[in-house]
């Protein structure tokens, strides 16, 4: 908190102190699918999900040293101190051959100055020797394996399509934990039905189960997306605005632990493909209100927590 001078444990900072240095993620695409998308599950991915799997930031089909050499050439600032992490961003990075996830992941670790990697998986694909192999890269570099939770809400779990109940989620959650390993869990905000008791709970649970950091995101909506049309055949309108955006994550993060590492308080999507809402397309006006809000108020991360 104390480096960028934010009221919430953010994930730069937390980054800066750990290695003395900026510290870099390099989106890669590793190739992977998710049981989702090849017909174990299904075909057509989470109701949310993008077309490329969260992956719009990645030079998909290049090798993982190239991607690594044009992530460095696109986000590098020159004459900066700088370490970076391999990002294995899009799809299910656990899910496939054990052989070439390790390949991969070393590939990507032997590269100058990468100093850890993050892993964007699913809970339902951490098997034994998966989990093995989590341990190994654990006790060798920094890694943070992340987790799509989105909601500990049984209905709206099915709703999203995810494909695996909450109940699933905590037992592959409780796999990572046993081993130590760091976890990360995407929670979405706005999805149809939820409200400020649903976040609360997503936060309880966070806090209840020792998870190393949060991904907090607005729903946005993409243009001729799966999603745009649940919302057109049902009815439903988005109705939440930026500011109510705003007061919920605050009151998230003030109910949350303050050890947890705040990595991400909006979504991300490319701005040509947003349909809904126009103003999630203005990142840096979201956050920038989320911090003038706690400053204001002199709210913090946690104040309002259990544990304090």
């Amino acid at each position: 908190m104390e480096i960028n001078k934010k009221r919430y444990r953010d994930l730069d900072s937390y980054l800066k102190l750990k290695f003395k240095k900026k510290i870099l993620k390099l989106p890669l695409d590793g190739g992977f699918t998710c049981p989702n998308r090849d017909g174990t599950l299904g075909k057509s991915g989470c109701i949310y999900c993008s077309a490329r799997g969260s992956g719009e930031w990645t030079f998909a089909k290049l090798s993982i040293k190239e991607q690594i050499n044009r992530q460095k050439i696109k986000l590098s600032q020159r004459g900066r101190e700088e370490g970076y992490l391999a990002y294995f961003q899009n799809f299910t990075s656990t899910y496939g051959s054990l052989e070439r996830m390790r390949t991969l992941f070393y590939e990507a670790l032997d590269e100058e100055k990468v100093v850890g990697l993050f892993l964007a998986t699913r809970a339902d694909c951490l098997d034994d020797e998966v989990v093995d192999l989590l341990d190994e890269l654990n006790q060798r570099t920094f890694l943070v394996v992340e987790l799509g939770m989105q909601s500990v809400n049984e209905g709206t779990i099915s709703l999203i399509q995810r494909g695996y109940s909450h109940e699933a989620f905590d037992r592959g959650l409780a796999r990572l934990r046993s081993r130590g390993i760091r976890t990360l869990v995407h929670v979405i905000v706005g999805l149809p039905y939820e409200g400020m008791d649903d976040y609360l709970r997503d936060i309880a649970y966070i806090n209840g189960r020792g998870i190393w950091g949060i991904k907090i995101h607005n729903l946005y909506l993409e243009k001729s997306s799966k999603f745009l049309r649940y919302f057109e055949e049902n009815h439903l309108a988005y109705t939440m605005t930026k500011d109510e955006y705003v007061n919920i994550c605050v009151e998230m993060l003030r109910h949350l632990s303050k050890e947890v590492v705040v990595n991400r308080l909006t979504g991300d999507g490319v701005r040509e493909k947003i349909a809904y809402p126009d103003w999630s397309k203005n990142k840096a006006g979201i956050l920038s209100s989320i911090d003038k809000q706690m400053k204001e108020n002199d709210y913090r991360q946690g104040d309002l927590c259990q544990e304090n």
